[in-house]
């Protein structure tokens, strides 16, 4: 996913930017580590930033690793922010952002989501950028947590990025088909970019859970190209993870 808004990166045109959707399963789905598998598909597909959801931080399970710093690593460099759901195993337990060295990110936030019947806490890691603002997210399993997890991530972007003129990114795994309420609540003030089509999991796709959503503010932003590719030169996405990668692309004017 590249989506280029600052002129002079190399190999990609101005105003193009690709943006990747994927819910890393904590890098160990399927194998001991993923971040190889991860992080050589991002670059098959020339991401530029990716929203990144299920990432340890520290936790017992996955070997005490800063997960985002070490992906970030893997990446060559990148700039990353992570945002922690909830203490889990002597760490960490959350979603986050990853961008390429070639971003310039400006500040960086996390939204707390609203717990409403007792399932896990869940958050929003948001990165803004000189020219957009990329939020990650993964939502809970139940209904009502969903609706007011979107509720608050609606009152959140409306109450600090309706006024500035930058488009406003939102990807995640929404646990939630395209026909459901809480996608059809998105799409009541967000427009949806990515297909409708499966993305879970990732060895036989079955449910499409996983998207990427804007709002303008403005601006025109036109897909390139949006794709969930289920086979890649570099990567064997059915063991990488399970879920399967959203890749968009936009302009964006």
């Amino acid at each position: 996913m590249v989506f280029c808004l600052v002129a002079g990166f190399s190999g990609c045109q101005k105003n193009i930017l690709t943006i990747v959707q994927y819910n890393v399963g904590v890098f160990d789905k399927y194998a001991e580590s993923g971040f190889d598998a991860v992080a050589s598909a991002l670059k098959e597909v020339n991401a530029d930033v990716v929203t990144l959801n299920e990432v340890d931080s520290c936790a017992v399970r996955t070997g005490a690793i800063d997960q985002m710093s070490e992906f970030a690593w893997t990446m060559g460099d990148w700039g990353y922010h992570y945002a922690s759901a909830m203490p889990f195993q002597g760490g960490a337990y959350g979603v986050g952002v990853a961008y390429s060295p070639k971003l310039k990110a400006l500040r960086s936030d996390k939204v707390a989501l609203p717990r409403v019947d007792g399932r896990e806490p869940r958050a929003v890691a948001v990165v803004e950028f000189e020219d957009f603002v990329l939020c990650s997210t993964h939502l809970d399993l139940t209904l009502e947590s969903q609706l007011e997890q979107i509720r608050t991530i609606n009152h959140y972007v409306d109450s600090v990025y309706a006024d500035y003129g930058k488009p406003v990114f939102l990807g995640g795994d929404f646990n939630s088909t395209p026909d459901s309420e809480p996608v059809t609540l998105l799409k009541a003030t967000w427009t949806l970019l990515t297909p409708e089509t499966p993305s879970f999991p990732s060895h036989a796709p079955r449910r499409c859970i996983d998207y990427i959503f804007v709002r303008p503010n403005g601006k025109e932003v036109t897909v390139v190209s949006a794709q969930i590719p289920q086979t890649l030169q570099t990567a064997d996405l059915a063991t990488a993870s399970d879920h399967l990668p959203v890749v968009l692309t936009v302009k964006v004017k």
